[in-house]
């Protein structure tokens, strides 16, 4: 499940003079678990339809707002310098286009010319050079805006290129997909997929069907198969509500609505609801979550019964931020990540709603350790391993893989696993969202910038999860890349399971969809 809540990690150092104002409003928007009003502007427009005229739609701090339309200059959209306008290329010479130098192998030292004038390196490898091991081009090491060699009042501006798309993280690795595109580039112009959009899909997996997402859907979940129904979150706030997508690929959205997300008591309420981005299906319920704007972040989870609609109803599940459906052996249950669940002790972990049992029970399942700030991801993948999150103290999102029969033992018996002591997952950056993928989780990779207003993405990655007969055991893979992101045009909005592979939402300016992805055979 992709939400908008994450840190930057390695990919952006904290300033000491930021982190009190940073840290706060993470523990504000993480806490609560909410989800944000936007992305992108395409968000904007797919929520409230055509700006006024002579204006257009932006998101701003994950909030929609209109802005007059303006014309750029040619080239530079910054303030000119004494000289030419500075159109984010280089001043003098040939422009930097990430090859190496005409010497030794680029190792990301200052080349013996002027410094790079773009806005800000992407920190991507050089154009195939096999040992350049994701190192900055022949610019400054930390080259990130720094004034033209030629003129020292050059406000570092960014281009007239994507906003959000200067100095985004390297992925790291040598299967990034090649060269990356300038930070400058033209969303505009640049090709798409008519699937992936920019994205670029690495080899071993397969992409299958692309389906437009209908507006208005905040969240879907699937059923368990091997018909997949879809069912979404549509609405926010007091209005979400849960309605049916039909059958995949062959969506059929309707009007009527199932059941409302929030109960009837914080509908009338006072207090900002923040509806939570995920839908859970057990094959028997639909489960979906959110919160309140108050202290504490009280908020409830609703549970829409198939078989008898009369039999729906809401638990209080304060700080509810993710969910996944559990099964192993003969024991079932949805896990939430959150504060609290029914009349339990609050504090942060994992609890569970034990299905199984008659009638429900509730648990709590995994104990964070102290210092966590907030609560974090949650999946099961086919194998029955779960990959559980949470928020750390260093403000940043971690994982653990955890095997299904000590899950299972702990949703049974009461007595709470630590997840310290489990199978950490080495992701290497900060991320943003989370799903099953097989026998496996893939986690959307990235870091916010340094004024913490939107998460730059770098990859999608995969790691197999994997567990002996007895099930007590995890053993975590590789890292290995699904999607990479040569810029910031295509960007991943949500993941969520579909049986053993993966749907991922995506925006552009083509609109938003959802789309398949498989392991290849």
């Amino acid at each position: 499940m992709l939400t908008r809540i994450a840190e930057a990690k390695r990919a952006t150092p904290w300033m000491k003079t930021a982190s009190l104002a940073v840290s706060t409003f993470a523990v504000a928007l993480l806490g609560t678990g909410c989800r944000p009003e936007c992305v992108d502007q395409f968000d904007c427009r797919s929520d409230n339809g055509d700006a006024p005229a002579g204006e257009q739609w932006v998101c701003r701090d994950e909030k929609c707002d209109t802005v007059p339309i303006v014309t750029p200059p040619l080239d530079d959209a910054g303030t000119p310098d004494a000289g030419q306008p500075d159109a984010g290329r280089p001043d003098s010479g040939q422009p930097d286009s990430g090859q190496p130098d005409s010497g030794p192998t680029d190792a990301g030292q200052p080349d013996a010319g002027p410094l790079d004038a773009g806005p800000t390196d992407a920190g991507l490898p050089d154009a195939g050079e096999p040992t350049d091991a994701g190192q900055p081009d022949a610019g400054e090491p930390t080259d990130a805006g720094q004034p033209d060699a030629g003129e020292p009042t050059d406000a570092g501006q960014p281009d007239a290129g994507e906003p959000t798309d200067a100095g985004q993280p390297d992925a790291g690795e040598p299967t990034d997909g090649g060269p990356a595109t300038d930070a400058g580039v033209d969303c505009a112009t640049t090709p798409y997929d008519p699937k992936l959009g920019t994205l670029q899909l690495q080899p071993g997996f397969v992409a299958a069907e692309s389906v437009a997402l209908p507006d208005g859907v905040a969240a879907v979940g699937s059923s368990p198969g091997p018909t997949y129904s879809l069912y979404a979150i549509q609405g926010s706030g007091k209005a979400a509500a849960l309605y049916s997508l039909g059958t995949w690929p062959n969506l059929q959205p309707t009007t009527t609505k199932l059941y409302d997300v929030v109960s009837p008591a914080d509908q009338a309420g006072s207090a900002q609801v923040f509806s939570g981005g995920y839908v859970v299906n057990d094959g028997f319920r639909l489960l979906a979550g959110y919160t309140l704007g108050i202290s504490g972040a009280p908020g409830s989870v609703a549970l829409y019964d198939f078989a008898t609609p009369a039999n729906s109803t809401y638990l209080s599940a304060a700080k509810n931020f993710t969910a996944a459906a559990f099964s192993w052996d003969d024991v079932s249950a949805v896990l939430i990540n959150g504060g609290g669940l029914g009349s339990l002790p609050t504090g942060l972990g994992v609890y569970g709603l034990v299905t199984s049992a008659s009638p429900m029970g509730t648990v709590r399942a995994v104990n964070f350790p102290q210092g966590t700030v907030a609560s974090g991801f949650t999946s099961v993948a086919d194998n029955g391993v779960a990959a559980l999150g949470l928020f750390s103290g260093d403000f940043i999102n971690v994982l653990y893989g955890v095997a299904p029969a000590p899950l299972s033992a702990a949703l049974t018996s009461g007595t709470p696993l630590d997840i310290s002591t489990q199978a950490a997952i080495d992701v290497g950056t900060d991320f943003n969202g989370a799903s099953s993928f097989g026998s496996g989780v893939v986690v959307n990779r990235g870091g916010y910038n340094e004024d913490f207003t939107a998460f730059v993405s770098t990859d999608v990655s995969r790691f197999a999860l994997s567990t002996n007969a007895h099930g007590d055991t995890v053993t975590v893979g590789a890292r290995t890349p699904v999607l990479v992101y040569p810029n910031q045009c295509t960007r991943v909005t949500m993941l969520e399971p579909l049986g053993s592979d993966v749907l991922v939402g995506v925006s552009d300016k083509n609109g938003r969809r959802l789309v398949r992805l498989r392991v290849a055979p």
